[in-house]
């Protein structure tokens, strides 16, 4: 579910924003502090914060990297009036994900419309990545851990070979059996991993898929 926060102080302000989202299939929740609302950020049901109204700069400056301590990908949008250049820059170094400029129309609201369906867009995209991430780094454990276990077996081994090098027979029976035992630590280490990938593999085809079926179909 995509968690929608709309924060002001007005009440009728922070209705008629909201009204904005009546066709959607947003989860909106309206307060008039975002403190009130931590809970649902924490949880990551809330994914976008849209703060609307007349609030002190100094404490937006502050607020913003606390909700970002919260839910990192979380999506900040800030509609206000005209503020200093440098309060500017400094909420966007923040990480603020969008300031709107707080005018009277529909154009607004239609503004604000689109830049929270990209904002939508962009915390799918980013938790999609730090997913693939995490899977990755598993399917490379095996990896890693069969040459370590290789390693460790070619370590203590070696000194044995090389207590007595006139035993050229029975050394290259040993070495045969080494190979074969490290070639088995590998299959069953890596087989893991490579599953990993082929299903990862298929996930990305399943989504790509639908998006080539549409583009074609235009």
């Amino acid at each position: 579910m995509q968690g929608l926060l709309i924060a002001n102080k007005n009440q009728g302000s922070r209705e008629q924003l909201a009204s904005l989202f009546n066709a959607s299939d947003y989860q909106v929740t309206t307060v008039d502090a975002v403190a009130n609302a931590l809970e649902g950020i924490i949880n990551k049901d809330i994914q976008v914060v849209v703060i609307d109204g007349h609030y002190d700069e100094q404490n937006i400056v502050k607020l913003i990297p606390l909700l970002k301590k919260c839910n990192r990908n979380i999506s900040i949008i800030l509609v206000s009036d005209e503020m200093p250049i440098e309060m500017e820059r400094r909420i966007r170094k923040e990480g603020i994900f969008y300031h709107a400029l707080k005018t009277v129309g529909e154009d607004n609201g239609e503004e604000i419309r689109q830049v929270v369906s990209y904002a939508f867009k962009k915390y799918a995209e980013n938790t999609a990545i730090k997913a693939n991430k995490k899977h990755k780094a598993k399917a490379m454990f095996p990896v890693k851990s069969a040459l370590s276990t290789i390693a460790m077996i070619m370590m203590f081994v070696s000194p044995a070979f090389a207590v007595d090098t006139t035993q050229t027979y029975n050394s290259g029976i040993l070495v045969l059996l080494l190979i074969g035992f490290c070639a088995l630590l590998i299959v069953a280490q890596l087989v893991p991993a490579v599953l990993v990938l082929v299903g990862m593999t298929k996930a990305a085809v399943q989504r790509t898929s639908p998006r080539a079926q549409k583009s074609s179909s235009k």
